[in-house]
């Protein structure tokens, strides 16, 4: 009889949680996941892309904090009027390797890479960054490449997208635009199917 009294109970609760009137909706889309970009503003910091322990290029954010080993530039706590490295400066930081922060990661630069003391010069031609180099070209393999071309765009601007043209003692590579992203990409937008 007791169960029945339960049963019975259980039932006369759930009866009003049925009828409260409200009706059933549609699916609503919110769009996709919000995306932050992690990188430290422009202006206290360098891009360089590394290769990583298993040999593919990355970006490496350095923070420049006046420290020789970081770039040697003194940015001053809060400020909003420090200007970017320069391209020049950011591509000598890259050319003199990882800090000790980075080589403890096992980031580390391809060895076809000029030396931490190649002249380095920077133009603008036609919307192209064109970058000298007082060093041969021509034995650069393609992943030194890549770290040299990202390094360079992402210096020149956030979206890192001008073309740029390696120019070295033997030669002209043709123009290269970084296939790398250092943030999340971009959400698509759409509807999904139903």
């Amino acid at each position: 009889m007791r169960a029945r009294l339960r049963a019975a109970t259980a039932l006369a609760a759930l009866l009003p949680l049925t009828a409260c009137g409200i009706q059933e909706t549609d699916v609503i889309e919110a769009g996709g996941g919000a995306t932050v970009d992690v990188l430290p503003a422009r202006q206290v910091r360098m891009l360089l892309f590394f290769l990583s322990p298993d040999g593919q290029p990355i970006p490496s954010p350095r923070i420049l904090d006046g420290d020789a080993e970081a770039g040697g530039q003194r940015v001053p706590a809060g400020s909003t009027e420090a200007t970017p490295p320069s391209v020049e400066d950011t591509v000598a930081a890259l050319l003199s390797g990882p800090i000790p922060p980075e080589r403890h990661a096992g980031l580390g630069n391809d060895p076809s890479l000029p030396g931490p003391r190649t002249p380095v010069t920077v133009t603008v031609s036609d919307g192209t960054l064109v970058l000298d180099l007082a060093a041969s070209v021509d034995k650069l393999t393609e992943r030194a490449e890549r770290q040299l071309v990202c390094t360079a765009a992402y210096a020149q601007s956030a979206a890192g997208g001008a073309p740029v043209t390696l120019r070295g003692t033997d030669g002209t590579r043709a123009p290269a635009r970084c296939d790398l992203r250092p943030g999340p990409e971009p959400a698509t937008t759409g509807t999904a199917p139903r």
